[in-house]
């Protein structure tokens, strides 16, 4: 079997639509309504940006506070070691790329919201492979709407029927082509030697979450650094899309995710400094 497939500084800019849905205070991991616009409303895209730019590089993350995103370090290493040249814009509030303004079923969102990156934090451990985890810090608070909103920072332990979401706009495997829209996956878990097994012939990364194992329902390239979530009343956020096998979508395979409660106490400090 082959080896995993890798799912993948400057002044204040913000281009978007009226904002007066903003919220001053808002409960983490809440969804404005059952609407397929106000699904994952901490999903964030990002844009690279070499030399003014738009690159053709595809990743994601999630929104856990105002002023940061957390993503997989791999997204965002090699911006972080280069120059000025190569830049990083957050766009927050999106659902269709390929639209201005986005409605489905009679509703309208409001046009997305884009935030300069001005700090990339990666795990001091991440080798690129273990600790596939990296906080970027907004140049200014993003607004909550009802597009975008935070996510909750995991608490407890996850039940062994957990059913996950993941979400990205990368590639539709079974079309062979990124998607557009923004994906919302359901995805079983997989406790850590159910996912090993399935991998007997790779060390697996560390620490990690397992979910998928389902055929044609998979995150794939381009998802690396969205969320994987699971809550009953609120949206925790357990994952961050890493990797997984290199055919997406093979039944008995499950996509891997860097573990974000394994690592809740480095991501409270970074958010603080």
């Amino acid at each position: 079997m082959k080896l995993f497939v890798v799912l993948c500084v400057c002044e204040a800019v913000v281009a978007g639509g009226v904002l007066d849905l903003t919220v001053d205070e808002l409960e983490c991991g809440i969804e404005a309504s059952t609407n397929p616009l106000h699904r994952e409303p901490w999903m964030v895209h990002l844009e690279y940006y070499r030399r003014g730019a738009l690159a053709d590089m595809r990743c994601g993350g999630t929104l856990i506070g105002r002023r940061h995103v957390l993503t997989a370090a791999h997204c965002v290493s090699k911006a972080a070691g280069a120059s000025k040249a190569t830049s990083i814009m957050a766009r927050l509030g999106e659902y269709d790329l390929s639209s201005q303004q986005d409605c489905v079923e009679g509703v309208c969102a409001h046009l997305p919201v884009k935030i300069n990156v001005v700090a990339v934090t990666i795990h001091p451990l991440y080798d690129g492979r273990d600790h596939d985890v990296a906080i970027l810090t907004l140049a200014i608070d993003a607004p909550y709407t009802e597009t975008i909103r935070p996510v909750c920072l995991p608490s407890g332990g996850l039940p062994e029927d957990a059913i996950l979401t993941a979400s990205g706009w990368g590639e539709d495997f079974t079309k062979g082509i990124y998607s557009d829209v923004k994906k919302h996956l359901e995805l079983p878990y997989w406790s850590p030697p159910k996912c090993q097994k399935a991998y007997q012939n790779l060390l697996l990364p560390k620490p990690i979450v397992c979910a998928g194992g389902e055929k044609d329902i998979d995150t794939c390239r381009g998802d690396s650094g969205g969320p994987l979530t699971w809550g009953v009343e609120r949206r925790e956020l357990w994952g961050v899309t890493s990797t997984g096998n290199v055919i997406c979508g093979t039944k008995g395979f499950p996509g891997i995710y860097t573990s974000v409660v394994h690592h809740l106490e480095w991501i409270k400090e970074a958010m603080e400094k």
